[in-house]
């Protein structure tokens, strides 16, 4: 089953039609957008990424 199908299971024919509508639609912008040149979006949260920390003494200081 592709992924498509999966996220449409259970949908009445509307819906359906509906998303694979918006689907069909997001994917033409995302098409049109990198052949205008721009790069994918970025996702900005992507988990729980910690910060770097120093470790060892702080003397000196």
């Amino acid at each position: 089953m592709s992924l498509i199908n999966s996220l449409l299971e259970g949908l009445d024919a509307n819906d359906r039609e509906r998303t694979v509508g918006l689907i069909k639609t997001n994917i033409a912008a995302d098409l049109e957008n990198v052949a205008a040149g721009a790069g994918p979006a970025r996702q900005v949260d992507v988990g729980t990424r910690s910060r770097a920390r120093r470790s060892g003494s702080t003397s000196g200081r």
